[in-house]
């Protein structure tokens, strides 16, 4: 990963703008406010490639605006059958990869399915395999856990990556992942801090909108919900993890704000939580 200037590589997760915002509005506005990294989806990239854009030719774009890549959200990286309809989340590893490479995308975020009947040791090694090919393309692999997918929390996904041991293969740390599933602290701190490669930060309210599927849209900016974001930070900076960061606050608050206000507010609100942690 590239040295940002402030010594804290910030991304934007899209999620915080809208999922489904036009990008050159999250383009700009991740630019605009000092940002190092957009997250864009594979459906993002194959819809502008069906509207003109290619590939490579959106990556230039973010490039140009002083952005590196994250291609974020893929699920089909281990054996058995896809979630159907849902083409957001159908493509295979050869469309995902062939992606990744003609972007180039610095880093791509993978997550399980709902349900996995495989033993953890085959889920382990077709994560090894994934990070083999991505390494081919100069492309990190980092495993999100959610708490509502089959691996749902820290000691699952550190496990996956631990047995896996690739060097370009490591962890996402969503907050809102963490405290709504099972916030673990002792595998946190158990963990190498370099095997976090980024962490998405926003805040809950004390009682779930719906089910968990439901109230993940439902995000807070940090400091508006119950979330111990002040230790989990401390834990985080003692542990070396804080390289990366950035807001996915994925709200119908902050999709109706402007997007570079929306950019700006969430950013400022990891930062303050950023500064209270290092005193």
């Amino acid at each position: 990963m590239r040295e940002a200037p402030d010594g804290i590589d910030w991304v934007l997760w899209s999620g915080t703008l809208g999922l489904n915002s036009p990008l050159e509005r999250r383009i700009d506005a991740a630019a605009a406010c000092g940002f190092h990294q957009l997250s864009i989806s594979p459906l993002d990239v194959a819809l502008a490639e069906e509207a003109g854009t290619k590939p490579e030719d959106l990556g230039g774009r973010l490039r140009d605006a002083g952005l590196g890549i994250v291609l974020d959200g893929f699920m089909n990286w281990y054996e058995g059958a896809p979630i159907p309809g849902a083409r957001s989340v159908a493509f295979t590893a050869d469309e995902v990869l062939r992606m990744c490479e003609a972007l180039p995308a610095e880093s791509l975020t993978v997550f399980s399915r709902p349900t996995c009947d495989l033993p953890p040791a085959q889920v382990a090694a077709s994560f090894g395999r994934l990070c083999d090919r991505a390494a081919d393309v100069g492309t990190r692999v980092q495993l999100e856990f959610l708490a509502m997918m089959a691996i749902s929390d820290l000691p699952g996904a550190a496990a996956v990556v631990a047995d896996a041991d690739r060097a370009n293969g490591g962890l996402v740390l969503d907050t809102w992942h963490f405290f709504r599933g099972n916030p673990d602290y002792a595998a946190l701190e158990a963990l190498p801090g370099d095997r976090i490669f980024t962490v998405q930060v926003s805040d809950g309210g004390a009682d779930l909108q719906g089910t968990l599927a439901q109230d993940t849209f439902h995000r807070l900016l940090p400091g508006d919900g119950c979330f111990d974001l002040v230790r989990l930070f401390g834990t985080l900076q003692r542990i070396g993890a804080l390289g990366s960061v950035g807001p996915e606050v994925i709200s119908p608050v902050t999709e109706a704000m402007a997007p570079t206000e929306a950019a700006l507010l969430a950013k400022g609100r990891a930062q303050a939580l950023i500064d209270q942690v290092s005193g």
